[in-house]
């Protein structure tokens, strides 16, 4: 296929592109110059100019976007809201214009959050923050395209995301900078959960789904990559103590919590035929470079390939070998 991915040269976004290209077509949406040529990769820098983007996506053949760029502030400050509807609304819209003018695109997954369904049970939407908020209101606006133009949209929803080379200020970056430091690290009193999903695993559920989008099969306007397992900030802390046998001086309730922190993630509706494989030590043992074990992964795709790859030694091997499954 050809995909066109934004947000590419992200913690994700260079992992899903490095596995992508092995098997399909890829152009780069670039927000700065010199985006595309970080990754070895054809593509155009996203300007006002809505009209140049459908000329180039028509001229490349896309079937397929992926939609990874966003801004994401916690907390945001009063000359910051014109970037967040700018980044996560309006760029994501602009596309999805460009999209229904070229007319060759079939499928377009988003990337979504659960902090958009804050302190809910079902699919309610309510935002934690106003990042969630401009999220929310660019799958509002793709309803429209996705409607009229038959462009199939799916959101794709992430809990918290970690892996080797992550330089975010995630949990485990700042366990391994203060584990290393020996300074205090002033935390809430911990008591919220955290569902934590290893960077091999967010390749395959991505990987996965567009492989869905791109068939035949009906499916949901949303999905969550979850791991399945919820673990309460203090007793995760500990994890990380006791599979490095480093130490950690956390003053717990250093700090008061967020407001509308996010005590229970929120989970959703797991993709199709997917499942979080590496267990959270494991990804610890790697994230810090402790090595880890050998996991072997196999998984049956909707189109009937068979994929394997080592989660942990090699995180980046996915579509490395890919195989017709014996009838």
């Amino acid at each position: 296929m050809n995909i066109l991915v934004t947000g590419a040269t992200g913690f994700i976004g260079t992992n899903l592109t490095r596995e992508l290209k092995k098997q399909h077509k890829l152009f780069i949406l670039g927000q700065f110059e010199g985006d595309p040529e970080k990754l070895g990769l054809p593509g155009i820098i996203m300007t006002d100019d809505i009209q140049r983007l459908a000329d180039y996506i028509k001229s490349n053949e896309i079937e397929g976007i992926i939609h990874l760029a966003s801004l994401y502030l916690t907390v945001h400050t009063p000359v910051q809201v014109k970037d967040l509807v700018s980044s996560n609304v309006f760029f994501g819209t602009a596309v999805m214009e460009a999209a229904s003018l070229a007319g060759c695109v079939k499928w377009f997954l988003n990337t979504g959050s659960i902090w958009q369904n804050y302190n809910t049970m079902g699919k309610e939407y309510n935002p934690v923050n106003l990042y969630a908020a401009t999220k929310q209101a660019f799958i509002d606006m793709a309803k429209y395209y996705s409607d009229v133009f038959g462009i199939k949209f799916c959101t794709l929803k992430l809990c918290d995301t970690y892996g080797p080379n992550d330089t975010r200020k995630k949990i485990f970056k700042l366990f391994k900078d203060y584990s290393e430091s020996g300074e205090v690290l002033k935390m809430s009193p911990g008591e919220q959960k955290i569902d934590l999903i290893y960077i091999t695993d967010i390749i395959a559920g991505f990987t996965h789904l567009a492989e869905l989008l791109a068939g035949e099969e009906e499916l949901a306007d949303e999905y969550v990559l979850t791991s399945g397992e919820q673990i309460p900030l203090k007793k995760l802390a500990q994890r990380f103590c006791d599979v490095t046998g480093r130490k950690l001086n956390i003053e717990w309730g250093g700090r008061p919590y967020r407001d509308r922190e996010v005590m229970v993630p929120w989970k959703g509706t797991p993709v199709p035929g997917w499942k979080a494989q590496v267990p959270v030590e494991e990804g610890i043992k790697i994230f810090v470079g402790g090595g880890g074990k050998c996991l072997i992964i196999s998984v049956f795709t909707a189109d009937s390939y068979h994929f394997s790859y080592d989660a942990i030694t090699q995180p980046n091997s996915y579509l490395a070998v890919k195989e017709r499954r014996a009838a």
